[in-house]
């Protein structure tokens, strides 16, 4: 015998797929679903993208700063040869005198550089050795050297002006992608709204089909003598071939009747969840919680045609009352 419970978990779980609807609103339902497994797909790949132009990003302005630290350090090493320069111009000065004094001559080639503001020199010691015969030598030296510092400088100025042009277009990407990612954020609350609204709206179709179905089965009760009798303030509703068959299949006609695992209880034997659902959507709100055992034979077939008008045999697929 195939127990009630075996459709409990769909009925409950899984309301919106079994209740049934007009075609149009299960149309909405499941058009606003695919599009909202869309849209999460989408905003995952845009997060992916965000974050790898973020990280391309970092990369870029990192490079500018290294820049930055090399043209200042050395900036600070041309700083440092000038004042070596002017220190060693001095000493070649008083050489250039020395000769003079010693032999009444002096080289004039290199006198002009003399006065030049030169960039970079080689260190003091080199001059060491500088006799009175090669000063033109070591100006010469001097001006190589400082024109290879410039060209050095220039060299890294132009670095970190591709690196700053990285930088800006690695901001422009990230900036666009971010603007992305905002706005599907926005189309995928949008889509939930929307299909959170067509949920509710289903289910209260359902619920109300639910209910009319109850008060038909009452009415038609109404007019019949009932099998036994019941309170007076009680409306016992009639049940189709089915039912019939499911409440002698299930408990023997027992509506006292409880499983033997105390888990299906009633003559139908609903289990407890399955009963507050059927219940609800009964607009028996009285009847949530109530074991179903305990409840009268009116209640638990109001229950039953509920359930029924709802899942159709789906609940009692198995037992030897289905078609199937």
């Amino acid at each position: 015998m195939v127990l009630l419970s075996l459709s409990v978990s769909v009925s409950v779980a899984g309301a919106v797929g079994v209740l049934p609807s007009t075609p149009a609103q299960a149309d909405q339902v499941s058009t606003l679903k695919a599009q909202a497994k869309l849209v999460a797909q989408e905003l995952v790949q845009e997060q992916l993208q965000a974050g790898a132009y973020q990280q391309q990003y970092s990369v870029a302005t990192q490079r500018v700063v290294d820049d930055e630290r090399t043209i200042a350090l050395t900036q600070e090493q041309i700083t440092s040869d000038k004042q070596a320069i002017r220190n060693s111009i001095k000493h070649v000065q008083r050489l250039a005198v020395l000769s003079y004094v010693l032999t009444g001559t002096s080289s004039t080639s290199g006198a002009g550089m003399l006065a030049e503001n030169l960039s970079t020199i080689q260190a003091t010691n080199e001059y060491a050795t500088i006799t009175i015969g090669n000063i033109d030598v070591a100006v010469d030296h001097l001006h190589t050297v400082q024109r290879a510092l410039q060209v050095q400088q220039a060299q890294l100025l132009q670095q970190r002006s591709r690196d700053q042009a990285e930088q800006a277009l690695q901001a422009t990407d990230l900036s666009n992608a971010n603007s992305t990612l905002s706005h599907m954020r926005g189309v995928q609350a949008q889509v939930t709204g929307q299909l959170a609204t067509a949920v509710a709206q289903q289910n209260a179709i359902s619920a109300a089909a639910a209910a009319a179905a109850v008060a038909a089965a009452q009415r038609t009760a109404a007019q019949k003598a009932p099998a036994f009798s019941s309170p007076s303030n009680e409306t016992d509703p009639a049940l189709n071939p089915f039912l019939q068959c499911v409440l002698q299949a299930e408990s023997g006609g027992d509506y006292a009747a409880v499983s033997p695992n105390g888990l299906y209880m009633g003559g139908f034997q609903f289990s407890q969840p399955t009963w507050d659902y059927a219940a609800q959507a009964a607009g028996r709100g009285d009847l949530v919680g109530v074991h179903p055992n305990v409840a009268s034979k009116a209640d638990q077939d109001t229950v039953a045609v509920a359930l029924y008008s709802l899942d159709g045999e789906r609940p009692w697929l198995g037992d030897r009352c289905s078609s199937t």
